[in-house]
């Protein structure tokens, strides 16, 4: 609160900022509790895959509060895939062509 405010305007302005800033705290508590929460179960997920013979840790993140993907959102994926994928494979191909061209002349 900006000390003109404080002392010139109305008294009532300093409990709706005081409102603000726990509310303000308490969603930064809500936050850290939960990245401690979550810090803890990925230990869990390490120590549980490191002395589980058939146990693997995560390849990625773990996504929490999504909603589970549809057919057709699954399907997309794959083909982004397989175009990512084969788009590669013709930008290793030109390469390859270009040095073997390099290396006729």
């Amino acid at each position: 609160m900006p000390l003109q405010e404080f002392w010139n305007d109305d008294p009532d302005l300093l409990w709706a900022y005081r409102n603000s800033y726990m509310q303000k705290m308490e969603q930064e508590r809500d936050m850290i509790n939960y990245k401690a929460w979550l810090q803890g179960f990925y230990n869990y997920q390490a120590i549980g895959s490191a002395f589980s013979k058939n146990g693997k840790y995560p390849s990625k993140p773990i996504e929490f509060n999504t909603k589970p993907k549809t057919v057709e959102e699954k399907r997309q994926e794959l083909m982004d895939k397989i175009r990512e994928q084969k788009t590669r494979a013709q930008m290793l191909l030109k390469q390859r062509s270009e040095k073997e061209g390099q290396k006729i002349h």
